[in-house]
């Protein structure tokens, strides 16, 4: 499948975002202006957007741009799932040129999703904390 990528999310993109994350089991009951604010001081965000131009996935990122970066919030539309939209998403954040000197990439995840990461190349470190070295 063909993706179209953004890092930005204005005018229609906001609410589009919003559905999609509004409706994981961690981000539900948050509130459109706290997501949008939460956007806006994330270092990186990543849109993945389906042949059509919709969103279809979303992932965002903290980092200092050389030792380290924490990826949260890997958020594929519910009827995108199973197509490697995450997969696309994560390589997308490894690979981004904004982020080529940084050494140690880390996320958290529940156990259920440890499998999925560990194909990408991440390893577990503790209960939760998964990380991906250069």
């Amino acid at each position: 499948m063909q993706y179209d990528w953004i890092d930005t999310f204005k005018g229609f993109r906001q609410q589009e975002l919003y559905e999609i994350y509004r409706k994981e089991w961690w981000t539900q009951g948050r509130q459109f202006d706290d997501v949008m604010r939460m956007i806006e001081h994330s270092d990186l965000a990543v849109g993945c957007c389906a042949e059509d131009g919709r969103l279809v996935g979303f992932a965002r990122v903290l980092t200092d741009f050389t030792f380290k970066a924490l990826i949260f919030d890997v958020i594929v539309h519910e009827g995108f799932r199973g197509r490697g939209v995450g997969q696309a998403i994560v390589s997308r954040i490894i690979g981004h040129e904004a982020l080529a000197n940084v050494r140690s990439f880390e996320l958290y995840c529940p156990e259920q999703v440890v499998p999925f990461y560990s194909k990408l190349g991440f390893s577990k470190r503790t209960s939760h904390l998964l990380s991906f070295a250069r």
